[in-house]
């Protein structure tokens, strides 16, 4: 099938010609000025019906049934390869964004990213490597079409605005990551967020000192800021490079790298709910070591021993490669006597 492009192109070039060789000819048979013939070619091809400009002779009219034969049919078809084109673009968009709108409305427990600048497009290639679910609030419409390029859900609009953040979703989110250009905007976004789901995990950057205090009042749980971290980076590399590659092969989920960093939540009732370190045999069967144990109350132990207990609700970190990590996350989220492979 011919792109409908590439046709109104041919038909425009054609139609051009026409102009051309009509202007043209009525100027040579006729001896009219240029704007008279130009006029007396557009009223023709047009079909408008105007009468002539000037009293032709037999040469003129001629010349005239030939244009109407040759140049009539040439503007109806270009006539319609635009019509087509700006149809056929309005009816993907609005089918595009309905079955964008289908797919966020089936959404639940996923994460709201507003901005896809530097950071928001990294935080959306790791939650993409994740298999996390998420949906991008982004106002620029160059950035959206590069967003739909990569199949990602994104609702074009201003995420400071109420009923964007309602249509991603927002009371059925489970977290929402704000990384706005500025912090006047990220603040308003953490109050709205904040009010229309109180139990929303938000996670926000700031600039400028002195935002961190006024975004955590407003209602962030976590604020991080780009240039803070960037410094102890840059400090780490130099006094602990070993330690800071370590920590940064280890946080990667790209790359083929043996081991993992990563957090796994005990579940009430599973395999690992009240039983010591030692007797779950992690390290024996699944190659894993558990670094540190956060109680469901927020306090962390580092302090792990054999003999320390491992609870329903426990939050464990620990290091291994992907597949015994998987394992672990496997055995911890069920239940004792569960099937691992019902679904």
């Amino acid at each position: 099938m011919v792109d409908p492009l590439k046709r109104l192109q041919v038909a425009l070039v054609i139609l051009g010609a026409i102009l051309v060789v009509g202007t043209g000819g009525y100027m040579i048979i006729e001896g009219w000025p240029l704007t008279d013939s130009l006029y007396m070619t557009v009223i023709t091809l047009s079909t408008i019906g105007f009468r002539e400009v000037h009293e032709m002779d037999t040469g003129g009219r001629v010349f005239t049934i030939v244009l109407i034969l040759g140049g009539v049919g040439t503007a109806a078809y270009a006539l319609k390869a635009a019509v087509q084109i700006l149809l056929e673009g309005e009816i993907r968009e609005v089918l595009g964004r309905r079955k964008v709108n289908e797919k966020i409305n089936k959404l639940k427990e996923h994460y709201i990213i507003c901005g896809y600048g530097r950071m928001g497009k990294q935080v959306c290639a790791e939650f993409a490597s994740a298999g996390c679910s998420f949906v991008v609030i982004e106002k620029n419409p160059d950035v959206v079409a590069e967003i739909q390029e990569k199949d990602v859900m994104v609702i074009q609009g201003d995420a400071t605005h109420d009923e964007v953040m309602i249509s991603a979703g927002i009371e059925r989110a489970q977290g929402m990551i704000t990384v706005l250009n500025t912090d006047a905007d990220n603040l308003f976004v953490v109050l709205s967020a904040r009010d229309m789901n109180p139990g929303l995990k938000i996670i926000t950057r700031a600039d400028e000192e002195g935002s961190e205090k006024k975004l955590k009042r407003a209602g962030a749980d976590l604020v991080v800021s780009p240039y803070t971290i960037s410094a102890m980076k840059i400090v780490n590399t130099i006094f602990r490079p070993h330690i800071s590659s370590f920590l940064e092969s280890a946080v990667r989920r790209d790359g083929d790298i043996d081991f993992r960093l990563e957090s796994i939540r005990i579940a009430p009732g599973s395999p690992y709910d009240q039983v010591p370190i030692g007797q779950s045999r992690v390290r024996e069967d699944l190659g894993i070591l558990i670094l540190a144990i956060q109680k469901a109350a927020g306090q962390v132990t580092t302090r792990v021993t054999p003999k320390t207990v491992l609870e329903g609700g426990d939050l464990m970190i620990c290091v291994g490669n992907p597949t015994q990590l998987e394992a672990l996350k496997q055995l911890a989220g069920h239940e004792k006597g569960a099937s691992l492979t019902s679904g």
